[in-house]
C-alpha cells in the first residue's frame, strides 16, 4: 500500500502549501498538486487526470481548500473509491500529520476524525490566547 497526497485549491494556494510542506518536513514528498483555474483547462479533466495516477490499493488523501467550492465538488465523485479520504478546509498541520505518518496500515475513520480535530485545534486566535497567558502571569 502506498499513501498518496493530493493538495487541490483554487488558484495557487495548493502549490504554496506543497512548497512549505516540503520545506518544513525536509523531505521530497511525492505530492500531487492541482491549482485550479490557473490556465484555461477544464477542472473535470484535471481532476480525472490526477485520480488516474493512483492504483486501486493506494490510500489517497485529497485535501481541498473550500468544502462547498468547485474544486472539492469535482473530487466528491471519488468519495466511494476505496481508501480515499477527502478533507476540505485544509491546513498545513493536518497535511503534515498525514505526510509524516510512516504506518503501512490504512487510516481508520476514527484516526482521520482525530487528525481533523487536531487540525481544528491548531487554528488559534492568538490575541485571545495572549490575554489568557497575561492573566496567568498576574
Amino acid at each position: 500500500m502506498d499513501r498518496k497526497i493530493v493538495i487541490a485549491s483554487h488558484h495557487a494556494m495548493a502549490k504554496g502549501i506543497e512548497d512549505t510542506l516540503k520545506y518544513l518536513t525536509h523531505t521530497d514528498l511525492d505530492v500531487c498538486v492541482l491549482c485550479a483555474y490557473m490556465e484555461n483547462k477544464k477542472i473535470d479533466s484535471e481532476v480525472a487526470n490526477v485520480m488516474s495516477k493512483f492504483k486501486k490499493e493506494d490510500e489517497v488523501f485529497i485535501f481541498t481548500d473550500i468544502a462547498s467550492g468547485s474544486v472539492n465538488q469535482k473530487f466528491y465523485k471519488y468519495i466511494n473509491r476505496p481508501h480515499t479520504h477527502i478533507i476540505a478546509g485544509m491546513n498545513l498541520p493536518i497535511i503534515m500529520s498525514v505526510a509524516l505518518n510512516s504506518s503501512q496500515e490504512y487510516f481508520s475513520e476514527e484516526a482521520i476524525k482525530k487528525l481533523v480535530n487536531q487540525a481544528k485545534d491548531s487554528l488559534v486566535y492568538v490575541n485571545q490566547s495572549k490575554k489568557s497567558l497575561d492573566k496567568e502571569d498576574e
